[in-house]
């Protein structure tokens, strides 16, 4: 990784602590009071999410998924001394079996989604990073994915305060994944989603994601902005759970 492109991941998580996690604190630490937080993390990345909640319930337990060999390799160390902390090195999707994941120049946008080569947010994204619009991947490799509805079938004793999904575009493919039977009450309270309002993928269907959750009794309570680019997290409410 060049210097310039840890720089900007440097500004990133700079300016993400100042700007979007205190709003995102403050609406979990609201809804989510006196009580220990089980959390499914989809998309763990280098544990942003799981410091995120550890520093709002320290007995929190999480179950993070990650599908970058070297990033999962750290988050096992990282947490070896946190037994309430689980680490699996396997993407989510649609499916169960595998899928090509294409790692990014920026980890954090790294993703199973093909690149849209004609978007201007991708044009910008690749100068401000000084590379090629087609050096933004650096490597594509096959991981194991298994679908969402298969790890709540494997943890039948489990509810889930929050679950939260930031899969750069393969959001569509992880809901689906999740809501597979004709069931209505899923043991899930809050589910976060990662939104771009950018083309830079080919495939985009936020209007699709919320028709899918609508019909499984989540609806938006909370639209949060990220410290940098126009994305938000939206989280929405199980109005269906306990």
């Amino acid at each position: 990784m060049s210097i310039r492109t840890k720089i900007i991941q440097l500004l990133i998580d700079v300016n993400e602590k100042i700007i979007f996690y205190p709003a995102l604190k403050k609406f979990y630490s609201e809804n989510l009071k006196n009580k220990t937080i089980n959390v499914i993390d989809v998309g763990s990345n280098k544990g942003q999410s799981i410091d995120f909640f550890l520093r709002i319930e320290k007995d929190c337990k999480i179950f993070g998924f990650e599908p970058n060999k070297k990033l999962f390799d750290k988050l096992l160390i990282k947490y070896k001394s946190n037994p309430s902390i689980k680490i699996y090195n396997y993407g989510i999707s649609n499916k169960v079996g595998k899928l090509t994941f294409h790692e990014n120049i920026l980890d954090e946008t790294s993703t199973f989604e093909q690149l849209n080569y004609n978007s201007s947010y991708l044009e910008k994204k690749a100068k401000i990073l000084g590379v090629e619009k087609d050096k933004l991947i650096v490597d594509s490799y096959e991981v194991d994915v298994i679908t969402l509805e298969m790890f709540l079938t494997n943890h039948p004793e489990m509810y889930f305060d929050v679950l939260k999904i930031d899969v750069e575009g393969h959001e569509l493919q992880s809901i689906k994944g999740l809501f597979t039977s004709s069931k209505k009450n899923y043991p899930i309270k809050y589910l976060q989603l990662e939104s771009h309002n950018d083309d830079m993928y080919l495939n985009q269907a936020s209007d699709e994601i919320k028709k899918i959750l609508n019909a499984n009794n989540f609806f938006e309570v909370a639209k949060i902005k990220h410290g940098f680019g126009d994305f938000y997290e939206i989280i929405y409410e199980n109005k269906s759970s306990k």
